[in-house]
């Protein structure tokens, strides 16, 4: 009898996980994500309200590498992606920016299309069974399944405190964790206005104080017809100073500032929320490579356990907007170690 085929859990539906799932799922073998948001994604993410809709996590997308590439041509094709043709002010010369359609959950969603996702779940306990296999459970203790192996993609310190056990126990890698990488906080406001901000500029790359960047949301691809919206986000430096700040005062400080860029008073407010990312950028913590990344391993698994770790963290892009093509690519490279893992057994 032919043996029963490897199962996987994936904790995160970002796009790494996603990715990795997609390979997997695509070999015809059984994989179930979980995702304790209430929207597939991870930063890939867009937040809506009525009729308005904010792109609140990751901006825009940029690509280096001809595979993600690729990978973006097929998105296109399937409509669920476009480039962003707005104004530019402050950015580097040639960079090419791409927006998910009809929004940026649009890509996520795309991805995930056909997996068994688990949402609004969290795991909280990944137990080792005797013959090798993963026990999951959420907070209440409530069984979630067992699997031969287990991919964290959930942000390091969250996948380090699921694996604390098998730190201690010695069977998870000290060095899983020892990366030249920090995670990085971003405040992020969403703003809505009564009429056309005068701006000639559809996205502004700014000094970081606290501005980074400014975008004009409602100028992206299939975003017309709506109220006019921007979407400010913050420089981590700034963030991380003023991480505890009340919401509404980030609101007004944001306003603030983008008027002050501006150097015009802003039309009247119909909208405006602020949000505080606390894992929103890696950001490499010593010498990049040529490429831009701090490591040229973008995923890690280890086939005698069959516990593996994948994210933008572990290699970490050199722009915000290289985000998810990091993300990708960690994806990508950890399904087809997965792949060649299942063929193995």
């Amino acid at each position: 009898m032919a043996a029963e085929s490897p199962r996987l859990a994936v904790i995160g539906a970002g796009i790494a996980g996603l990715t990795a799932a997609r390979l997997w799922q695509d070999r015809g073998l059984s994989v179930r994500l979980f995702d304790k948001g209430r929207n597939i994604g991870g930063r890939c993410a867009t937040r809506r309200r009525d009729e308005l809709a904010f792109d609140h996590g990751a901006p825009a997308i940029a690509a280096t590498d001809g595979d993600f590439r690729w990978a973006m041509r097929r998105w296109m094709m399937g409509a669920a992606l476009q480039r962003w043709l707005g104004s530019m002010q402050g950015f580097p010369e040639g960079l090419r920016l791409f927006t998910g359609t009809p929004d940026m959950n649009a890509i996520p969603v795309r991805l995930g299309a056909g997996l068994d996702i688990a949402q609004r779940v969290e795991v909280a306990r990944i137990e080792r069974e005797p013959d090798g296999g993963w026990h999951l459970q959420d907070a209440d203790g409530t069984a979630l399944g067992r699997f031969d192996a287990v991919l964290l993609t959930c942000p390091p310190a969250q996948a380090q405190r699921l694996l604390q056990p098998g730190l201690n126990a010695g069977w998870v890698e000290p060095g899983w964790f020892d990366r030249p990488v920090q995670m990085r906080a971003v405040w992020t406001v969403m703003a809505a206005f009564e009429s056309r901000v005068a701006s000639a500029h559809d996205a502004m790359a700014l000094d970081g104080e606290p501005l980074e960047f400014a975008l004009r949301n409602s100028s992206k691809p299939e975003r017309t017809g709506g109220p006019e919206s921007w979407v400010l986000h913050a420089a981590p430096d700034i963030t991380e100073q003023f991480l505890d700040h009340p919401k509404e005062a980030v609101v007004d400080d944001f306003l603030a500032a983008l008027a002050y860029h501006l150097d015009t008073s802003l039309p009247r407010v119909i909208f405006a929320r602020a949000h505080r990312w606390l894992y929103a950028r890696a950001e490499a913590t010593d010498t990049p490579n040529p490429d831009g990344t701090a490591t040229t391993e973008p995923s890690l698994f280890d086939p005698e356990t069959g516990l593996g770790l994948a994210g933008d963290w572990l290699s970490p892009p050199a722009s915000p907007f290289l985000g998810v093509q990091s993300a990708w690519l960690s994806g990508r490279h950890m399904g087809q170690r997965l792949r060649a893992w299942a063929r193995s057994r």
